[in-house]
């Protein structure tokens, strides 16, 4: 299998794990094809806890959907309210 280029954008605390962490360019970043969201939060290395919102493309997405080279990812940590 080969590699796929995903681009990572972290939104509201999750930024703190980066703390070189542009968010005008996000994270380029390489995975494996055939990877999933799960995956992509392991590699880098967040809380699942944290990173329960997934957006892929503008769309909302689960952690066991996989990646395709070229997805756009936007990480959220879960939303409150009342």
């Amino acid at each position: 299998m080969g590699a796929i280029r995903v681009h990572v954008r972290l939104f509201a605390t999750l930024r703190r794990f980066f703390p070189d962490y542009d968010p005008e360019k996000g994270i380029e970043l390489k995975v494996k094809e055939g990877s999933t969201v799960q995956d992509l939060i392991q590699t880098l290395q967040l809380p699942e806890k944290e990173a329960r919102v997934v957006l892929i493309n503008g769309m909302s997405k689960k952690n066991t959907d996989m990646l395709t080279d070229g997805d756009q990812v936007s990480l959220f940590t879960p939303l409150g309210g009342g």
